[in-house]
């Protein structure tokens, strides 16, 4: 497979907003097979955890974090697992506004667990980290007052998705299960270098036959598919999250920092594409100029005041329910 054009440009729009690899189809055991340590085969073929940290810092921020939060349904004092963390964002920021919360994340990535123990001891909050499976939670029945995942229900079947986490909840807890709704893309990037940006990118090899996200299905057959698992109280929300616009922002300070955001998510992609496609350093130069020169010019446009009211959001889907 080889990322396009506008495919290219649209693909790291996903990255953004919050799970960058909907775009492929994973054939997961056909690399077991292929003896790749399935303990980093995300972190080292699909998406890298620093990778995965600054898209979902960019996405899930100071500035928006109240309708996360209110989403997630997180209150003080609850005792709370997210599965399929990853770098342990999500889980780090209701700690650090829910100190009293009791907070645990699973993910069975090695290397993005590794990643979240250390961010959580620069945070100096204490969060459980471990590698696990979400079909086999190394939880006691009935733990956890809440139990979330983000971008984790298309990647597997709903009977191996739901069936630990149901355990695992205590009688009246609450299941939130969040995926983002890749079809609904109106967003307006800024085109700078985009052209020259693209074309570098489709001369980029991706990994063959790295596919996943095979069971997206639509809300409603996951809201029956919990239903036949007697949860109750099944609710669903949509929501767009504008994450970046900094022309709508009346703080300078907070545009600027959204700019630099965005570019540090474009630049992770960048360096986790050159170094699993082992790009040479002429063109890797050449990328990470263009890239460096797209994000100069638009601080500048914003310092200048000059509006082009370009953003990026993410469409957002989350299902609610209660054991």
């Amino acid at each position: 497979m080889v990322v396009t054009g506008r495919t290219r440009n649209a693909f790291v729009g996903e990255l953004a907003r919050g799970f960058e690899s909907h775009r492929l189809r994973q054939q997961f055991f056909k690399f077991v097979c292929q003896g790749v340590n399935v303990n980093t085969f995300w972190s080292k073929t699909i998406q890298s955890t620093e990778l995965l940290d600054t898209s979902r810092q960019e996405k899930f921020n100071g500035h928006n974090r109240k309708l996360w939060f209110h989403l997630l349904q997180v209150r003080d004092n609850l005792k709370i697992l997210e599965v399929g963390c990853g770098s342990g964002h999500f889980i780090n920021m209701i700690k650090l506004y829910h100190p009293s919360c009791d907070v645990y994340g699973i993910d069975l990535d090695d290397e993005h667990i590794r990643f979240a123990k250390e961010k959580s001891k620069r945070l100096k909050i204490d969060v459980h980290y471990q590698v696990a499976d979400v079909k086999h939670l190394p939880f006691d029945d009935n733990s956890f007052d809440l139990v979330f995942s983000h971008t984790l229900v298309e990647h597997l079947p709903f009977d191996d998705f739901v069936q630990e986490q149901k355990r695992v909840l205590k009688d009246g807890g609450k299941l939130i299960v969040m995926r983002v709704d890749m079809g609904k893309n109106n967003d307006k990037p800024f085109t700078y270098l985009e052209d020259e940006i693209n074309a570098l990118y489709a001369g980029i090899p991706s990994p063959k036959n790295a596919r996943v996200g095979q069971y997206v299905e639509d809300p409603d057959i996951t809201m029956q598919r919990l239903d036949q698992y007697q949860f109750k109280n099944i609710n669903f929300n949509y929501n767009r999250i504008i994450y970046y616009m900094p022309d709508a922002l009346g703080n300078k300070k907070e545009a600027i920092s959204q700019i630099e955001r965005n570019y540090q998510t474009k630049l992770a992609y960048a360096m986790f594409v050159i170094d699993r496609s082992k790009v040479g350093s002429k063109t890797r130069k050449r990328l990470l100029d263009l890239l460096k020169r797209q994000y100069e010019e638009r601080l500048k446009l914003l310092r200048s005041n000059k509006k082009i009211f370009d953003y990026q959001s993410s469409a957002l889907i989350t299902i609610s329910a209660r054991k």
